[in-house]
């Protein structure tokens, strides 16, 4: 039975490792996770896209990041938001925070490639 529970944790923890951005932190603090859209410091707007001043949908825009556009992000991170469906996701909150020579905002990670 306990090597069972064992076996359990770890692949639970496993899953939890390949799905980055799409897990909540447990005392709501802020965490960062990997993400290889922004693995070289840099990402690609898959489609139009909104830059807002928090990790939240309902933060104030900053701009929008037109489809196919490069922005300067953390690389490999992202950071755990608000809840968004966006660009093919349901339920996400994964954020970046992105930035170019005009602006600096949050971002949903699942835009982003």
């Amino acid at each position: 039975m306990r090597s069972r529970l064992t076996v359990t944790l770890a692949v639970a923890a496993v899953i939890g490792l390949a799905l980055p951005g799409v897990a909540g932190a447990a005392d709501g603090s802020p965490q960062l996770r990997s993400n290889t859209a922004c693995d070289d410091g840099k990402a690609t707007a898959s489609e139009n896209v909104a830059i807002r001043t928090s990790t939240s949908t309902g933060a104030a825009l900053v701009t929008t990041a037109l489809k196919g556009q490069t922005w300067a992000c953390g690389v490999n991170s992202v950071i755990l938001g608000g809840r968004y469906t966006a660009c093919g996701t349901s339920n996400g909150n994964g954020w970046f925070y992105v930035y170019n020579d005009n602006y600096a905002g949050y971002t949903a990670s699942a835009c982003w490639g």
